[in-house]
């Protein structure tokens, strides 16, 4: 059985799955060219691994120096306050960064790289590159060790799906591990036959891989089942599937509307943009039934009520996301509805403040998405 999930976004959800994938170039020759992520302005914040300082790349192409003065960055995340943190590498170092640029220390421990924040809370999951472990880092900037195995090997790229699973990915042999939300560390896939992985993200049911040193882009199905989705020889051509190619790439995130992709090169300092992803595909949208899904009051405080009607009896799950695409809350999974209208309460009192996504799933995997703003 499918579920139905929520993602957040700023427009709408597109229902076309009929149009290829497109590859365009946001800007080129700009010092981010590793870890990227979208602040809450819609710019893009971006990492230089090998240079100081992190980067603001707004969707014109224009980039500014958004805060300077580390060793290597690298891993980048947002806490639930717009706080940005960011992994400095070589630096065995965590800095907390607010939206002007000014930075302190946060956290120090050995060779820190990748970074997530948790889905439930501002606790933050952190990989240690060098010492093969992911490690908790509290609010208050206190280390727990999380996990040790010894298959990790180079571990770098962190993302959440729509159920809580973590994907857990080595930059070393490619090797990418599945941990449940109740603690089961599995095997998920091993994309490509050699190489280097740099980051991975989540979005519509698939895992994107970036294959750094291969100038590729993998897909990933929810079987594991690993393809090669764009990218061969080293190059920078735009377009379509056919002539697109990368040169290193290596960052990776999802748009909060979740139909695009944005990419760091590392070998050219470009950012790339992949755009008309969708989860719907066309043998689905033939069979697509209007489920009437609404929230009112938007924007809401403590409760919105959420109206469903329902031609023909149907199971649904609605979760909400955050800005980052994160899931921060499970209505209901799975349940079944009869035919007919159907009020329920949707509470949003524990959530801070902001833009979230409600995105409404039947079984047939039907995706129907509604945009909340949470306000106090």
């Amino acid at each position: 059985m499918k579920k139905i999930t929520l993602l957040l976004w700023f427009g709408l959800l597109s229902c076309s799955a009929l149009f290829a994938q497109t590859v365009s170039t946001v800007a080129t020759n700009v010092p981010i060219d590793d870890d990227l992520i979208l602040a809450p302005d819609g710019s893009i914040i971006g990492s230089h691994y090998n240079g100081t300082a992190l980067r603001k790349l707004n969707m014109g192409g224009q980039a500014e120096v958004f805060a300077t003065g580390f060793d290597t960055p690298n891993g980048l995340a947002y806490n639930s306050h717009g706080m940005l943190f960011m992994a400095d590498n070589r630096g065995n170092k965590v800095y907390q960064i607010d939206a002007s640029g000014n930075y302190e220390l946060f956290a120090e421990f050995t060779s820190p790289s990748g970074l997530l924040r948790e889905w439930d809370s501002d606790t933050l999951i952190a990989t240690s590159y060098t010492g093969n472990k992911l490690v908790k880092i509290a609010p208050d900037g206190s280390l727990a060790d999380f996990i040790t195995d010894s298959r990790f090997n180079g571990p770098v790229g962190l993302c959440y799906d729509e159920s809580y699973n973590l994907y857990i990915a080595n930059f070393n042999d490619r090797r990418i591990f599945k941990l449940s939300p109740e603690g089961e560390l599995s095997d998920f896939s091993h994309p490509g036959s050699s190489g280097w992985l740099g980051f991975i993200a989540y979005t519509n049911g698939y895992l994107y891989a970036t294959l750094f040193s291969r100038n590729q882009i993998w897909r990933i199905a929810p079987s594991g089942q690993a393809e090669l989705w764009l990218g061969s020889n080293a190059g920078s051509a735009d377009g379509d599937a056919s002539v697109a190619k990368f040169n290193g790439p290596n960052g990776i995130r999802a748009s909060i509307t979740g139909d695009t992709l944005f990419v760091s090169d590392y070998q050219t300092r470009s950012v790339r943009m992949i755009t008309n992803l969708n989860p719907i595909t066309p043998a689905r949208e033939g069979g697509k039934t209007d489920m009437g899904f609404s929230i009112s009051p938007n924007p809401v405080s403590t409760a919105a009520m959420v109206k469903i009607s329902l031609p023909a009896p149907a199971e649904l799950s609605l979760q909400v996301f955050d800005s980052q695409g994160r899931p921060v809350h499970r209505a209901f999974s799975n349940e079944r509805f009869p035919a007919g209208n159907h009020g329920l309460e949707l509470r949003v009192d524990g959530l801070p403040p902001g833009l979230y996504l409600c995105r409404l799933v039947d079984e047939q995997g039907q995706v129907t998405a509604r945009k909340m703003v949470v306000g106090r």
